[in-house]
């Protein structure tokens, strides 16, 4: 059975003094999935993979995304570099779909990291919700992902502004859910971990992160997957935040 959302009454949460919160990006505010679902379809098509009679447009999406996520998987375990998450993720695409390009995937690896950063899809609620937050509360994004790619996310879809701080684990030298990093940011912030409070939607990194380092955690969950990690509170909906903070 699916856990149930762990929604506190406002009353209960404000009795804890946060002055800062930490959000991720990917997935939590900015929208990866339509924004790459879009960009893999722009690719299908420029390229006219159809005339290799190899895969469908859906086949290199759910590809795509498979590789995607094994990559990121192991980049965030340190087993893989960011130099061959970027130029491999594509060959390795094209090769389990039965296409030996080099050249292509090349195409491909560079047009994606152009285009998809530059689409403005966010989660939704995220600007109503950010706006709401930033009178309230400093507000920075700590993001696994690479400093020059979340520029572009975060200038492309107007959120940069709703932040203080961008911190990312190239800055930091280490990556969620190493302690490291929360060192980092706390150290830019002058703050304790007691100030802060985590959003964000994985459980590997953003999750196992906070509780890590003793930070409260706010798991967004809008898909609400059973786990079994003690997160201070969960949510489905960005809305939500409005209710407890």
């Amino acid at each position: 059975m699916d856990r149930q959302p762990i929604i506190p009454a406002k009353s209960d949460f404000s009795m804890k003094h946060y002055k800062h919160i930490l959000f991720d990006l990917d997935h939590t505010l900015w929208d990866f999935e339509r924004n790459s679902s879009e960009t893999i379809h722009q690719l299908y098509k420029s390229y006219q993979l159809e005339k290799y009679n190899l895969f469908s447009e859906p086949e290199f999406l759910k590809k795509f995304k498979e590789i995607n996520s094994r990559l990121w998987n192991l980049y965030d375990l340190n087993e893989i570099d960011k130099e061959y998450l970027r130029e491999e993720r594509f060959r390795l695409v094209l090769g389990e779909l039965g296409l030996k390009n080099d050249k292509v995937a090349d195409k491909l690896s560079r047009d994606y990291l152009t285009i998809c950063p530059a689409k403005e899809h966010v989660i939704p609620h995220a600007y109503e919700v950010l706006a709401y937050l930033k009178d309230r509360y400093q507000l920075h994004i700590i993001t696994n992902g690479f400093v020059d790619i979340q520029d572009k996310k975060l200038h492309h879809s107007k959120l940069r502004d709703y932040f203080k701080n961008i911190i990312t684990s190239e800055g930091a030298g280490h990556k969620k859910p190493n302690r490291g990093i929360f060192d980092y940011a706390l150290d830019i912030l002058g703050a304790s971990n007691k100030d802060c409070i985590m959003v964000g939607d994985n459980i590997e990194t953003d999750i196992r992160g906070a509780i890590n380092f003793n930070i409260d955690i706010i798991f967004f969950n809008p898909d609400r997957i059973s786990h079994e990690e003690k997160v201070t509170y969960e949510i489905t909906s960005l809305m939500e935040l409005k209710e407890i903070l």
